[in-house]
């Protein structure tokens, strides 16, 4: 299992970004791992350089960076930690992938948006593409940060990058506790493309008694705390959901099925979790 050593970090110095590198420098300490804090400054096109009276944009970079630098200032006291931070100018997406691959990190971390007046944290475009594009997992962080990760909840299809996801928190959050979730799918109501005579109640009932086996021997295979099997009902996104709502869990990892991004995650049900869960999320992708 590879160890967290290089952790790229996307902020955006306009919305809030302590809880970001808060929790960066938590994982950095825990896995005594090297930061490469990121800002990207992108030139609105109106903004472009006049021709014809040779005018020219200034940006300020190092006093952005500056202003980064006194950030980590105070979350470095004791300077144990490694850390660089650069200013680009570009899309911030492109920005923080392109690092991510130079500096060939082994996980990324970005925030949200700003609370909607609804109260809650939007995901945004940036985070959005990193999670579609990125070759190494990434971490969302929703909510302020209290302390290390405590209690992460792990829903699973049984799958190989599933079990993955699971193994490799365990190995960046040591003291944590995983618990592990799987919904089964039920059929409620008799449908034209179910043969007559066909028994529903029977089917259902086996289903759960699959669901039951193969989560005993998943968390034996990755030593989790406890599973839970439960009945997806009509909507299994909203009853995953739900179940980390009452929990109050920390964070939520799920697993991709590849390097692809979030098309091939958990279908669905990853971007919906992505998207509404309230705490933190770490989608992991296996490395190239």
């Amino acid at each position: 299992m590879k160890t967290l050593k290089r952790i790229v970090v996307g902020i955006d110095i306009l919305e809030k970004s302590n809880n970001v590198l808060k929790r960066a420098f938590m994982l950095a300490r825990e896995n005594k791992a090297q930061l490469f804090v990121i800002h990207a400054i992108q030139i609105p096109w109106l903004a472009m350089p006049n021709y014809f009276n040779r005018g020219e944009i200034s940006i300020d970079k190092s006093g952005v960076k500056e202003k980064i630098e006194k950030k980590i200032k105070g979350l470095n006291t004791d300077g144990k930690i490694t850390c660089s931070v650069s200013v680009k100018e570009g899309d911030a997406d492109d920005v923080i992938l392109h690092a991510a691959k130079s500096y060939k990190a082994d996980m990324i971390i970005i925030g949200v948006h700003s609370k909607s007046k609804g109260g809650k944290n939007l995901l945004g475009t940036t985070a959005q593409k990193v999670v579609n594009q990125s070759h190494s997992p990434v971490l969302i962080v929703k909510k302020n940060v209290e302390g290390n990760y405590q209690d992460i909840l792990a829903p699973t299809d049984f799958e190989t990058q599933s079990k993955q996801s699971i193994l490799i928190a365990k190995n960046i959050f040591p003291k944590a506790k995983i618990s592990v979730i799987h919904t089964y799918e039920t059929i409620d109501i008799k449908g034209p493309y179910i043969p007559y005579g066909y028994d529903l109640e029977h089917s259902n009932k086996m289903a759960k008694v699959r669901a039951t086996k193969e989560m005993k021997d998943f968390i034996k295979d990755v030593s989790a705390e406890k599973g839970k099997v439960m009945d997806g009902k009509l909507d299994y996104k909203k009853v995953i959901l739900q179940y980390i709502k009452k929990d109050s869990y920390d964070l939520v990892v799920i697993g991709s099925q590849g390097t692809a991004g979030l098309k091939a995650l958990l279908g669905s049900v990853a971007s919906y979790i992505l998207k509404t869960s309230p705490c933190d999320v770490l989608i992991y992708v296996a490395k190239d």
